[in-house]
């Protein structure tokens, strides 16, 4: 019951500083908020293709004998006036360049797209100087580049077309059977329809594609939004890092005591000293714990974060609690008096949490190859590894690794950091 009595009151005493609790909640809170509101995470819209308004000038006709039903230009012009695109895309058509560009002036419409006369006919003579016209408000920047890969499918898909017709042609004539010319158009216009499907199905139905790749998924406790992720691991490098800071700010409260002589009060009553030492490295353990389930609740709540399944999180939490409560008393455990106690804080970890990548938490690949090797030999690292293992839903069995090597670093520094406040006090 004493060690339970001086946890109580070591967590009584942490919890009635202002500092504590903001170092602890608020701190990690406040600048997982930020990023949160840097993307637009106040907003419920999920995110959507920017409304943009095409102008559309055809002056292609279809050059005599042509092999095509109809020119090029129509083809370029259906993409703008399907019903697959009109909840982004408002196409209108105008007679000439001059209105258009009257058009787009007027800020009528935002791109302007010329088809030039006898573009088909100079296109399928092999003319490298033929080209369509895009012209658009210098203010808008992903229309433009939208409009602009359109068109260059549609008229790749046309060189397809070519392709696709020379080797009928030549397939035939090695089976020993003469082309009909007459099938010309016929050909040509199947593989024109099949392009167009394709490249309506894989924009706007993805599961009729010929090919699709799928990010991995993490299971049920995957999020349908991609900036879920960001937060999820800009919230678990706040919260491993403000973790290590807590256990060793909770440890500090025996420097504290000492200075204000109510430590050497407390070793002349019948409670034994390691009993006293015990009850305030649980506390530290505790506080660690209670910071770590609040900042998940929070993070749940305020931004959304799925932290992922139970056991996993359970495993990944227990091995950062474990962590953070080793190296804080192995930490103060160097330290001589509180006035010390800031620089080995704010140094010390802030070295550890920079060589364990927990600034560079939401940024794919960000840390070289050598830093990530020194990723390995930091607490900081391992807990972040865990919880990246979490997060991307790996097995119970995956987290057991990262587990053991937290807790035989938090068992060997929690050893060694006892065992120098022993000594010191005893």
């Amino acid at each position: 019951m004493k060690i339970l009595d001086i946890a109580f009151k070591d967590l009584t005493r942490s919890f009635r500083s202002a500092f504590a609790i903001g170092m602890m909640v608020i701190a990690p809170l406040m600048l997982t908020g930020l990023i949160y509101f840097a993307f637009g995470g106040g907003s419920n819209d999920s995110p959507s293709m920017p409304a943009i308004k095409v102008g559309f000038v055809n002056l292609d006709v279809l050059p005599a004998e042509s092999p095509l039903d109809a020119p090029l230009g129509d083809n370029i012009r259906s993409m703008f006036f399907d019903e697959s695109v009109e909840s982004w895309i408002t196409a209108t058509d105008y007679v000439n360049e001059t209105s258009a560009r009257a058009a787009l002036d007027k800020q009528e419409i935002g791109i302007a797209v010329i088809v030039p006369q006898n573009f088909t006919e100079r296109y399928l003579s092999g003319n490298q100087d033929v080209q369509v016209l895009i012209i658009s408000d210098p203010t808008l920047s992903i229309g433009p580049d939208v409009v602009e890969n359109m068109v260059t499918m549609m008229v790749d898909g046309v060189a397809g077309g070519g392709i696709a017709l020379e080797t009928i042609m030549e397939r035939s004539q090695a089976n020993g059977i003469e082309p009909d010319p007459v099938q010309f158009p016929v050909w040509i216009q199947r593989f024109g329809d099949w392009y167009a499907d394709f490249q309506r199905n894989l924009f706007h139905h993805p599961d009729k594609a010929a090919f699709v790749v799928v990010a991995p998924s993490a299971g049920e406790t995957e999020t349908a939004n991609p900036i879920q992720k960001v937060l999820g691991l800009t919230m678990a490098g706040q919260m491993i890092f403000f973790a290590f800071f807590t256990g060793a700010y909770s440890m500090m409260s025996i420097l504290r005591e000492d200075e204000e002589g109510t430590l050497a009060r407390l070793f002349t009553t019948p409670t034994d000293r390691t009993s006293i030492l015990t009850g305030k490295f649980l506390s530290v353990f505790i506080t660690v714990i209670l910071q770590g389930l609040v900042l998940m609740v929070a993070g749940h709540y305020a931004f959304g974060i799925i932290w992922g399944e139970f056991s996993g999180v359970a495993l990944a939490l227990t091995g950062q609690v474990i962590a953070a409560t080793g190296l804080g008393v192995l930490l103060i455990a160097f330290v001589k008096n509180t006035r010390q106690g800031g620089p080995v804080l704010g140094g010390g970890l802030t070295a550890l949490g920079m060589l364990g990548g927990l600034f560079t938490a939401n940024i794919p690949n960000a840390m070289p190859a050598a830093m990530n090797m020194i990723a390995n030999f930091t607490p900081q690292g391992w807990v972040l590894k865990a919880w990246r293992m979490v997060m991307d839903g790996q097995s119970f069995g995956d987290l057991l690794l990262p587990f053991a090597v937290l807790v035989a670093m938090g068992a060997m520094m929690f050893t060694v950091g006892a065992m120098m406040f022993r000594r010191r006090f005893a």
